[in-house]
């Protein structure tokens, strides 16, 4: 009669989880224009048996690389509330400032109105001060984006979770956002002979250039 060697399987903890986003920091080093608007990717990887990925996009506007409300609506920050069973792991992406320097981006959207509701805060990113950017629900600007082509990722970042991770109070977590390839900045040299553009280093592929902050807290 064979044998077998039967390993006993701890049982595994099952719990919803509520996920927000908290905050979005970008390292001064990238030289982003004093008001930039990015798109946030935050994926909840295997968060139970049968589910890879669960997904959720959102435009971010930054100031001076810096998004942090201080008392946002409990729905402007929620992300998740999913089923966790088992071991789980977080992924953050972040891409290359959107480029909402014409209004006729959202008349190609076919969104008319939205054009006439950005239309000030569009010369506002280019150039001036931020006006009503910020004050844009981030779903209106997700939509928009999301209508272009997809955005260039410029930062990533991961976080995973053991099975027996306890999320019974609040968690704030940080994840670190790395550059997913050498970064640099254009550069415009003027001489009487005319201008030449040159190219400088701001970050090496995997260098650390911001922070994602979420908050976990079981159900």
């Amino acid at each position: 009669m064979m044998g077998y060697n039967v390993r006993t399987m701890a049982t595994t903890r099952k719990y919803d989880l509520e996920i927000h986003f908290l905050a979005l920091e970008l390292s001064p080093a990238l030289k982003l224009s004093a008001h930039s608007v990015h798109e946030l990717g935050i994926d909840l990887v295997c968060p139970r048996p049968t589910v890879a990925r669960k997904s959720s996009q959102r435009a971010v506007a930054l100031e001076r690389g810096v998004f942090a409300p201080a008392s946002p609506a409990w729905s402007e920050t929620a992300v998740f509330k999913e089923t966790i069973n088992g071991r789980f792991g977080l992924e953050v992406a972040v891409s290359e400032a959107v480029p909402y320097t014409q209004a006729d981006y959202f008349a190609r959207t076919g969104a008319s109105a939205l054009a006439k509701l950005l239309a000030g805060a569009l010369d506002s990113v280019v150039g001036g001060p931020l006006g009503d950017v910020a004050e844009i629900p981030l779903s209106t600007l997700s939509k928009a984006i999301a209508k272009d082509k997809t955005p260039v990722t410029l930062l990533r970042g991961f976080a995973d979770f053991p099975a027996d991770a306890s999320f019974a109070s609040r968690t704030v977590v940080e994840i670190a956002l790395k550059a997913e390839r050498d970064i640099f900045q254009s550069v415009r040299h003027t001489t009487k002979s005319g201008t030449s553009t040159t190219r400088r280093k701001l970050l090496a592929r995997g260098g650390t250039a911001g922070v994602c902050r979420l908050a976990l807290e079981a159900m």
